[in-house]
């Protein structure tokens, strides 16, 4: 098996699939975010905030680069994709965006009391939005497979995944 990407905006289901796909396929999953953490030595959000986005994003190409040598399940960070370096990366691998209506993702990241993400912070749901809508098109560029979770379980996610690409 070779590595199986993960892509999408935050609140798309990624850190859940990957751990759905792994128990299921007995493979290992690489969270990018909580690797990072680990790495960086604090959480995400505060090290964009002394250190800045653009650092942040080159220890993410870094950490990419390296996972995507091992058979693993890698759920990415939700801008891993505006990196014209990972883009190359990723060009020829097993991406699959994992797709939610606008109103879904902003009401998961909202609810999600577990993580908090710096890129919504600050930003009311219309920022949120927007900042999806600009991504989109580079996630479906980059894809192979493009799923919607937006009214699916994980177990549905995860076997439909299944169906697209050989583990």
């Amino acid at each position: 098996m070779s590595a199986i990407i993960l892509i999408g905006f935050m609140g798309a289901g990624k850190t859940t699939i990957s751990k759905e796909l792994g128990k299921t396929t007995n493979a290992q999953v690489v969270d990018m975010d909580d690797v990072l953490v680990e790495r960086i030595g604090q959480p995400i959000a505060d090290f964009f905030e002394e250190h800045g986005e653009p650092a942040f994003r080159n220890h993410e190409t870094d950490l990419l680069k390296e996972a995507i040598t091992k058979n693993s399940i890698i759920a990415t960070g939700g801008g891993v994709i505006l990196q014209k370096e990972n883009q190359k990366v990723l060009v020829d691998k097993k991406v699959i965006y994992l797709k939610a209506n606008a109103d879904v993702l902003v009401e998961r990241i909202r609810n999600d009391k577990t993580n908090i993400r710096p890129n919504a912070m600050n930003k009311n749901d219309g920022e949120i939005k927007k900042l999806y809508f600009s991504r989109e098109k580079l996630y479906e560029k980059l894809a192979k497979f493009t799923i919607d979770t937006s009214e699916k379980t994980p177990q549905e996610i995860v076997a439909e995944i299944l169906n697209q690409v050989t583990v």
